[in-house]
């Protein structure tokens, strides 16, 4: 992708004296990035040097294969919204400023993307309490929707301001080669921008709850666990060197 202040016939003879130069020439063939199904929650701990502990779930979702066909995907878009759309998103809300278990919780879910698709959900731990107590907050939110769904109007909310998000987002240039770099390789159209954000408008109530309710179970998950290790201490600074006295000379 190329944007900014250029024309179209100064990028094309700057690509012919460059990628023009290489000899057309048979590509390797593509291996295919399924992964084998997962059977059971997965653990990981790591030890590193660190300030606070941390905690990251990842579950196993679909993703976006088809602008038209499919439904699921959107209806996950719509769900990490729902839990961390702003300060009002439900997983700051509820786990931040009301339970207090967490200082920092977030959710994302990749819509477009080549491989495999995860969605997340992370935090780190308030005062007085553990990774094992974010962990267990984190998921009560998404059983929570999947137990008594999203209202109508919250779920209008939110998907007003994730539209008008990403419309406002094209205001920038590089925001724009991004978007479309991203569709074109992972094998969808620039122009499918458009009716992506369409088919988010569509998105239900009923459909955000059943995706919270199908793809969150253990066989689905792996979370991994930062245990913080101390910090290094810091190099020493250096002394200054002394000042000479005022008025005096080098010799």
């Amino acid at each position: 992708m190329v944007v900014g202040d250029v024309s179209g016939e100064e990028v094309y003879r700057l690509a012919e004296r460059t990628y023009g130069r290489i000899e057309p020439h048979a590509l390797p063939e593509r291996k295919p990035q399924t992964e084998p199904q997962q059977r059971g929650l997965r653990r990981a701990r790591v030890e590193a040097p660190a300030e606070n502990p941390y905690v990251i779930l990842g579950f196993k979702v679909p993703r976006l294969a088809d602008v038209e066909r499919d439904t699921e995907p959107f209806a996950l878009e719509v769900l990490a919204a729902v839990l961390d759309a702003d300060e009002n998103g439900r997983l700051t809300r509820d786990i931040v400023r009301g339970s207090r278990v967490a200082n920092q919780v977030g959710a994302s879910y990749g819509l477009v993307a080549r491989g495999p698709a995860l969605f997340v959900l992370d935090g780190t731990p308030a005062k007085g309490h553990g990774t094992a107590d974010v962990e267990k907050a984190l998921r009560a939110e998404i059983a929570r929707i999947a137990r008594d769904g999203v209202r109508e109007d919250e779920l209008r909310r939110i998907k007003t301001q994730y539209v008008a998000g990403e419309i406002y987002k094209r205001d920038s240039i590089m925001a724009q080669a991004m978007e479309m770099g991203s569709l074109e390789i992972s094998g969808f159209s620039h122009a499918d921008a458009d009716r992506i954000l369409e088919r988010i408008r569509a998105v239900t109530p009923a459909q955000v709850q059943a995706a919270a309710g199908r793809y969150f179970g253990d066989d689905a998950l792996a979370v991994v666990t930062l245990l913080p290790q101390p910090l290094a201490d810091k190099a020493p600074q250096k002394a200054a060197p002394p000042r000479a006295p005022a008025g005096a000379r080098h010799q």
